[in-house]
């Protein structure tokens, strides 16, 4: 046909900006070592058969990285579609493509090839389009934060939609959708793949996988879809001017769609506040029947002249307290199709002229549909419920980035050093800390704990119980326990030293591997919060707090940041719990000492931050005192890594 082949790149006359290979995945190593010894520091590697393939493919997966590191080879994949640049006519993918995509700021980055370029094929609509698409395939070089730090500065991107199912640097993609002035769209899927570990504390139960991803996205800005649907909503929605509050307009032809809207108002927690007066009387000059009674939604079905549509929505688009307006277009009458086309046109003209969002339904015949798609050059919506989610998706976008701060406030650390020593000392012991040694580093970290000690003999029991005072708690210090009360390592309430010798020896007859018993002080309180942190694989520390005590994982009420946070951020997540009521005054107690809480939820997320030694934290539970005078720590678990388990 014209071409000529060549067997081998350094055949090549020339050296290439970039190379696409697909080839049997064995084959690959050398073809990148050519391409090195040629020059070419770009590829897209389309083939499959790595890791996915077993053995075999994990020894040629590391030839091949080991040749693109001898090199400085930077490439996408393997075992992806390929990548396409619409601006100027690069188009890799090795499947034959119906069509050229429509040129747009939109850019796509996938794991999956088939459902990025469905993403991209659906972006063919008013007002969007395709920038870059990027299949990124196994991420063997190239990964999610590599490709998001590009599109970020990418000068021709406005908007980025990314689909994982894994994160290879969790932690890494969601600092850099924090610096992000680029809206970041998120489709994560493969949601619990660790769904089958058991966990090893409440924290570690509490905190799947995918919960993190959704803390991610809180802590980065980033806009989490669920459905290829919803990202073309939250595009949608976020090529409009961002709503900056939650007071909405609803005008429509059509009384009974007016209806609907209202419902999805109330079901997205948008507010309809009453229209200025002098508007509806406005409205009310242009009625020809006068029998349609007028609000917020507005019917405006006795109204046939198109042109007073745009009049009415720019009178409500200039209210001080309406946020944004939704504009249902209502028309079965071929004789108002231009009429339709002007009066869309001018309410997204409106739009931008006011800074406010004017989302347009067209519920129309399916030929009107066909002729708006062609002639309008902005985003509408087809059915109500696509405009209020799209609304919503924007409006939490656009509450991050009113709140959004560029200096991150530091987080004090005063007691660095003991936190230190007390992690050099258990890893010297190689072993996972036992519950007085947990005790002991909340202690050294200025964490107020219930009076305490480990004793070893029943005379030192005795003696420590008549000093603290009784009634007292035991509990068994022991390498096999994981949840004391749930296997009888915990006796509460002992009110004297028959009681303390009888389940002293019980507790010792129980338990083969004791080391010691805690003795505690017995303290009595109704109200009882757990803090948490866990390293996650992805992400790095994460930080938790929830209503606590043995109930914990059954009420699932809890709160998650990526760590470190500070007094701000700690006081959002305790705000953000079902049961934050019973921390105010609440049936004869006083109000709970959030400072304490804040403050332990501070130096554990430090903590956990500063070492990464520590895996798992469990402080539970954190009681809270009914007179409001104090709060403290009653037990806690540690997990440590580099140590031996027990």
């Amino acid at each position: 046909m014209g071409y000529n082949i060549y067997t081998s790149v350094l055949d090549l006359p020339v050296s290439a900006d970039l190379a696409v290979i697909l080839t049997p995945a064995r084959f690959i190593p050398e073809i990148i070592t050519q391409c090195g010894k040629k020059g070419i520091k770009h590829a897209v590697i389309e083939s499959a058969g790595f890791r996915e393939m077993g053995k075999e493919g994990c020894r040629v997966e590391k030839d091949l990285l080991a040749a693109s590191k001898r090199f400085g080879i930077r490439f996408i994949g393997p075992n992806c579609v390929g990548l396409i640049n619409t601006l100027n006519g690069l188009y890799v993918p090795f499947i034959e493509l119906p069509s050229e995509f429509k040129k747009g700021n939109v850019s796509v980055m996938s794991q999956s090839g088939g459902i990025g370029l469905s993403l991209a094929e659906r972006l063919n609509n008013p007002g969007l389009g395709l920038s870059k698409f990027v299949s990124m395939g196994n991420k063997l070089n190239m990964d999610e934060a590599d490709l998001l730090a590009y599109l970020i500065k990418d000068p021709d991107t406005a908007v980025i939609y990314c689909y994982l199912e894994d994160f290879k640097r969790g932690r890494d993609f969601a600092d850099i959708a924090l610096r992000s002035s680029k809206p970041v769209i998120l489709h994560k899927s493969n949601t619990n793949p660790l769904s089958n570990i058991i966990a090893n504390s409440h924290t570690a139960a509490l905190a799947v996988d995918d919960k993190i991803v959704d803390v991610a996205c809180t802590h980065a800005g980033v806009v989490r879809v669920q459905s290829i649907e919803e990202a073309i909503f939250a595009i949608k929605g976020i090529s409009m001017p961002l709503l900056q509050g939650k007071n909405l307009a609803i005008l429509s032809r059509s009384g009974g769609h007016a209806v609907v809207a209202a419902d999805m108002c109330a079901t997205y927690g948008f507010n309809l506040p009453q229209l200025h007066p002098g508007i509806l009387e406005e409205a009310k000059n242009h009625f020809r029947a006068g029998v349609i009674k007028i609000g917020n939604p507005m019917d405006l079905g006795d109204i046939f002249d198109l042109n007073i549509y745009s009049r009415i929505v720019e009178k409500i688009i200039q209210q001080p307290d309406i946020h944004g307006i939704v504009y249902i277009h209502v028309s079965q009458m071929v004789i108002e199709n231009e009429d339709s086309i002007q009066l869309i046109k001018k309410l997204n003209e409106l739009s931008f002229k006011y800074d406010k969002p004017v989302a347009i339904i067209a519920e129309v015949p399916l030929s009107f549909q066909r002729m708006l798609m062609e002639k309008i050059t902005h985003p509408f919506f087809m059915d109500p419920i696509e405009a209020f989610r799209a609304l919503a998706l924007q409006y939490r976008y656009a509450s991050f980035r009113q709140k959004k701060s560029h200096t991150v406030k530091e987080v004090a650390f005063p007691l660095q050093e003991n936190a230190k020593i007390w992690v050099e000392e258990i890893q010297q012991k190689g072993r996972q800390p036992l519950l007085h040694e947990a005790l002991n580093l909340l202690d050294g970290l200025g964490i107020p704990t219930a009076p305490w000690k480990m004793v070893t003999f029943f005379s030192e029991a005795r003696k420590a119980a008549d000093k603290m005072g009784y009634p007292v708690v035991i509990k068994a210090v022991t390498p096999s326990l994981l949840h004391k009360s749930d296997q009888g390592g915990v006796t509460l309430n002992i009110r004297n030293v028959e009681i303390l010798e009888k389940q002293w020896k019980e507790i010792h007859a129980r338990f083969k591997d004791i080391v010691g018993i805690v003795l505690q002080k017995m303290i009595f309180a109704s109200r009882e919060m757990i803090v948490g942190a866990k390293k996650d694989p992805s992400f790095g520390p994460v930080v938790l707090v929830g209503m606590g005590g043995i109930l914990v994982e059954a009420m699932q009420d809890v709160s998650m940041r990526l760590a470190p946070v500070n007094e701000d951020e700690a006081n959002e997540m305790i705000d953000q719990l079902r049961g934050v009521k019973i921390l105010e005054a609440f049936r004869g107690m006083k109000a709970a000492d959030r400072h304490t809480i804040t403050q332990c939820l501070g130096t554990v997320s430090q903590l956990m931050h500063h070492f990464p030694e520590i895996q798992e934290i469990d402080v539970n539970p954190l009681i809270f005192s009914d007179d409001g005078n104090y709060s403290m720590a009653l037990d806690a678990r540690i997990i440590c890594s580099n140590v031996t388990s027990q």
